[in-house]
């Protein structure tokens, strides 16, 4: 008996050695495959720098802890990224994801000059997910985030209890405008707005999108203006499946296709089914955004022409359309469209 433990002692040391060689050589090639991809993304105009970076985690995995990490890229919206601190882990038994943790404060800013905008980020549980496919490019990124706050340009706070979001870039050989580039959905919580908005007050209780970007924005315009400009011309569209907004009085969805017109105002139709219609439309003719004669006309309309779709809610599913500046809905013209603010 005491022979078999020896032997059973010896297999254990054996196989506590071998792996803790296997894992220092890993750690160091994850160290090198890191210098690689930072040098690869400098040649397309991404830089990436840190104060500090160790490989920790034995013996159960890798665990990258990033001190003080930026990154910056010229790109069509020339952004850059900071943060306090970033720690990526990786499981030996599921190599292909790995998971995010951003802790502390974090910025970033986009665009250049008039139109740069600098956004603040703080979160409770600040986790993401990066999924890689079997060549190793990003097959999906996901986020999960509790407690969110965000500052715009160092204004008060926007909170969210929850924000889900999944990007899924797809890569095929000719993005023409009929290629789905980039998939997303995005699912936002108890929303607090940084100020009340009229008629339809501070708090959202549920934001969520579904949808796909057809055609590339990618190509040679470094600035997010002729870029997507570019990708108008080439018949790019947003493609909606699902737009939901619980919002005051107004319980939403819809559904429909978006572009930019040749003035950069948003082009679209769909169908939208809304909820709470009555109380939404006197909010919103109390708050001056709807003029009284529109007001009347458009809840005739919604009253005679929507249909119920057998529901009980009260709700009606009408046809919308942004065209030539203005948002038009079961035929009758609501509000203006202005053009999107782009250079």
């Amino acid at each position: 008996m005491k022979r078999y433990a020896k032997h059973f002692a010896y297999a254990g040391i054996a196989i506590v050695f071998l792996w803790t060689v296997f894992w220092m050589v890993t750690a160091q090639n994850i160290l090198r495959r890191i210098e690689t991809w930072r040098t690869v993304q400098a040649q397309s105009g991404v830089t990436l720098e840190w104060d500090q970076l160790d490989i920790k985690g034995w013996p159960f995995g890798w665990r990258a802890n990033v001190d003080k990490p930026r990154a910056a890229g010229a790109g069509p919206s020339a952004w850059a990224w900071s943060g306090e601190r970033l720690t990526a882990s990786l499981d030996p038994w599921n190599l292909r994801e790995l998971r995010v943790r951003l802790p502390g404060a974090q910025e970033a800013s986009f665009g250049t000059g008039d139109l740069e905008t600098k956004l603040g980020l703080r979160a409770a549980r600040p986790d993401a997910t990066i999924a890689f496919d079997e060549s190793g490019k990003v097959a999906s990124l996901i986020l999960d985030f509790e407690a969110l706050e965000a500052t715009i340009d160092g204004s008060a706070p926007l909170s969210m209890r929850k924000l889900d979001a999944t990007l899924s870039p797809n890569r095929p050989a000719n993005p023409d405008h009929r290629a789905d580039t980039l998939d997303l959905k995005i699912l936002a919580q108890g929303v607090r707005l940084i100020e009340p908005v009229p008629a339809l007050g501070r708090d959202i209780a549920r934001a969520e999108f579904v949808g796909n970007v057809k055609g590339s924005i990618v190509g040679r315009e470094t600035k997010l203006g002729p870029a997507l400009r570019a990708w108008r011309d080439d018949g790019g569209t947003l493609e909606i499946k699902l737009l939901g907004l619980d919002w005051g009085p107004a319980h939403l969805t819809a559904e429909g296709t978006l572009a930019l017109d040749d003035q950069d105002r948003p082009l679209g139709a769909g169908t939208i089914r809304v909820a709470g219609w009555r109380e939404t439309i006197d909010a919103l003719q109390a708050a001056q955004i709807i003029e009284p004669g529109p007001a009347a006309i458009l809840k005739i309309g919604l009253g005679f022409l929507g249909r119920t779709g057998g529901t009980n809610d009260g709700s009606v599913q009408v046809p919308i359309a942004s065209q030539d500046g203005r948002l038009v809905v079961q035929r009758v013209p609501v509000m203006r469209v202005p053009p999107l603010k782009l250079d």
